[in-house]
């Protein structure tokens, strides 16, 4: 029921594409079957999967950093109470801030380059990332610290069987939705900041006027994050296997 919910999605969604193509709204808007066409000929020329290749580099690059500072920082953050207190202040005014806004502080800093790509991925999800540790951390129930304290169980024993299984729901709910943002920073990033990756096709196609291949470059870097949004939420589902 469900698979043929999504398939009728997916058939409605292109039909109204293929309206929207023939209307039209836009002479720039290609049809389904001009992108798919674009779209494979980008994979058999090596251009699409080549910058692929470069962009996941900065995703890798700055979404690691993200999950190796956010999670042991979240986790300290709700743990000892007076870092949680300091530490929020500081990442609610990174979510609220436009973070596109410290493209231009980020070229000054390290120059246009993958490493700069990399800090505004991790800009862009780290934030969130830290809050979703430190929530799961402080949504533990106290009944289950207080008993730990009755059976007079060290802090090591009260944090890895107690603390860290509880928060690890949100954790990962939190790294799902921190790759998401890592995904919109990316492209963020190669359309204001480097010439390179899909960003640099989607540029060059908009200013030769291709839009079929600036659609299929879209829809490439979708199905790209689906498939890894995906795949991080079967690691979920097995790793709280116990939940049931």
């Amino acid at each position: 029921m469900i698979a043929a919910l999504r398939m009728a999605s997916v058939v409605v969604f292109l039909l109204l594409w293929e309206w929207a193509a023939r209307a039209p709204i836009s002479f720039a808007f290609p049809s389904p079957w001009a992108t798919f066409t674009a779209l494979i000929a980008l994979v058999r020329s090596g251009a699409l999967l080549g910058a692929t290749a470069i962009s996941l580099q900065s995703l890798l690059l700055g979404f690691g950093s993200a999950v190796v500072v956010g999670v042991p920082f979240g986790l300290v953050m709700g743990v000892v109470r007076p870092v949680g207190r300091v530490g929020r202040i500081y990442l609610d005014l990174l979510i609220a801030l436009p973070t596109a806004a410290l493209i231009p502080l980020v070229i000054l800093s390290f120059g246009i380059n993958i490493v700069s790509s990399a800090v505004i991925v991790f800009v862009f999800s780290a934030p969130f990332i830290t809050m979703n540790a430190y929530g799961g951390v402080r949504d533990v129930r106290p009944r289950l610290v207080e008993m730990a304290r009755a059976f007079d169980a060290s802090w090591a024993q009260m944090f890895t069987q107690i603390v860290l299984p509880s928060a690890l729901p949100m954790v990962l709910a939190g790294l799902r939705y921190g790759l998401s943002r890592a995904f919109v920073g990316l492209i963020v990033a190669e359309l204001l900041l480097s010439p390179f990756g899909l960003g640099r096709i989607i540029m060059i196609s908009r200013s030769m006027f291709e839009h079929d291949r600036m659609f299929a470059t879209v829809l490439w870097t979708l199905l790209v994050a689906g498939l890894a949004l995906t795949a991080l939420a079967r690691v979920e589902a097995r790793l709280l296997r116990w939940r049931a």
